[in-house]
């Protein structure tokens, strides 16, 4: 009877965890991440229905002597030390400090693109669509989920900005929402882009009916590239990456560009900062300047 309640409490448990998350906004993506790396801990400590932070630390541990032997990867660690510490926070109550000392991964510089460089994409790019997703992504300073999630009712053409809703289907937070601006000279072929759709039309609709898939955007950019001669290693996502340095590098202070970026801490957009000269100029977007 002991061997069965062992057996059916981490499966009570994980359920609650996925539940508590869904309701926190977190993405299904994070949520099934985060459920497995929590049902393996739950499974691996003797006593589930109540782990402690030993628990936590000897798991961790093991993993860590894995990852040191070629098992593992460092980002398995992260992503099971997160996952614990969020199942101890709000399931069981505990905030957990873990004693195993955490090495952190060196965040990659991001790979920026010249002005001329994303003015040889766009010019470049026939796809009316795609010419469009290119613009507005460096533009607005957006990413691709982003952007595929945009609607129709999202777009404020006289108030020159973009409505950036939280998609938990796109591995954002569904909580989160932001504003950031509109190019002058996009405004006008976005209107002309969405001006007879629905407003709750995607501004990019898919074959069947949703937003257009990533892959489709991902791979007319690689095309884009190849066709303009850019040789360096770039994604879509360099477009965004590119809206920050250059506005940081006209002046832009930093508090703006984490507001537009939607980043919560000043610290994560710190990382442009290594990469600009600056000269101060007013706001604007970096398609305008």
């Amino acid at each position: 009877m002991h061997a069965n309640r062992q057996a059916i409490v981490p499966q009570d448990v994980v359920k609650q965890f996925k539940q508590d998350l869904a309701q926190r906004g977190y993405s299904a993506r994070t949520i099934e991440v985060y459920a497995t790396a929590v049902s393996s801990f739950l499974k691996a400590v003797p006593n589930p229905a109540s782990p402690t932070p030993d628990d936590a630390d000897k798991y961790i541990r093991g993993i860590l002597e894995g990852t040191s032997k070629g098992g593992a990867s460092q980002s398995s660690v992260g992503i099971a030390a997160s996952a614990i510490k969020l199942l101890f926070k709000h399931q069981f109550g505990k905030p957990l400090e873990l004693s195993v000392e955490l090495k952190r991964r060196a965040r990659p510089m991001p790979s920026i693109l010249s002005r001329e460089e994303i003015q040889k994409i766009v010019s470049i790019t026939r796809n009316v669509s795609h010419r469009l997703i290119f613009q507005l992504m460096y533009s607005s300073g957006l990413k691709l989920d982003e952007l595929l999630g945009l609607q129709v009712k999202d777009v404020d053409i006289e108030g020159k900005k973009l409505t950036i809703r939280g998609n938990a289907k796109s591995g954002r937070k569904a909580k989160s929402q932001r504003e950031t601006i509109l190019s002058d000279k996009i405004g006008p072929m976005l209107h002309a882009f969405v001006s007879d759709r629905n407003p709750e039309d995607y501004v990019f609709p898919g074959i069947e009916g949703g937003p257009m898939t990533p892959r489709a955007v991902q791979k007319a950019f690689k095309q884009a590239l190849k066709k303009a001669d850019i040789k360096r290693k770039a994604s879509c996502n360099s477009l965004r990456h590119s809206f920050a340095v250059h506005l940081l590098q006209k002046g832009t202070d930093i508090k703006h560009v984490r507001r537009l970026l939607g980043h919560a801490r000043t610290e994560t957009t710190s990382i442009y900062k290594r990469l600009v000269t600056e000269e101060k100029v007013a706001i604007k977007s970096p398609l305008d300047l």
